[in-house]
């Protein structure tokens, strides 16, 4: 069977995941089957399928609780008031970037990747908000540092799973 190149794979898996955050952007709700497509399309890119099986298995409780805990502090009021499927969906193609457009990031050394993240994702829910995808429920100076924070303790376990899984890869 052909291999496709690792860069080809690495900007494939960019490109798909990219695709499933302007869906979810866009249309949310409405584009989840397309959404599952791509993240499908997104794993059968990817090396190790069933590690990273296990990595999404091991992730997406953490994310769920990381937005679960956003909505019920109030930092994030989604317009049905609990937590959508769709970013569900978008959490679970994220993921999926861990091993491969995500991994410099992921491998940065005592663990500075969990604070680039936490610096950098709050950005683009704040972007999302801006768009009309949900509502910022408090001020960005208080959204900010404190769903950064959620941001890095989360993705600081994430990096210890995706470490405990592919450090021997």
């Amino acid at each position: 069977m052909y291999r496709h190149s690792a860069v080809a794979r690495l900007i494939t898996n960019f490109a798909l995941f990219q695709a499933c955050w302007f869906c979810a952007l866009l249309y949310q709700g409405q584009a989840l089957w397309l959404m599952l497509f791509l993240c499908l399309l997104l794993l059968l890119t990817l090396s190790n399928k069933v590690k990273q099986l296990y990595l999404l298995l091991s992730c997406l409780p953490l994310a769920i609780i990381l937005e679960t805990s956003a909505i019920g502090m109030g930092l994030i009021v989604h317009p049905q008031q609990t937590l959508p499927l769709w970013l569900v969906v978008l959490w679970g193609g994220l993921i999926l970037t861990f091993d491969s457009s995500l991994r410099a990031i992921f491998t940065l050394p005592r663990r500075l990747g969990a604070v680039v993240l936490g610096v950098l994702a709050p950005l683009s829910y704040i972007f999302a908000g801006n768009f009309g995808v949900f509502k910022i429920g408090v001020p960005v100076e208080q959204f900010y540092p404190t769903f950064g924070v959620l941001w890095l303790v989360c993705t600081l376990f994430m990096i210890i799973i995706y470490d405990w899984l592919f450090a021997k890869s």
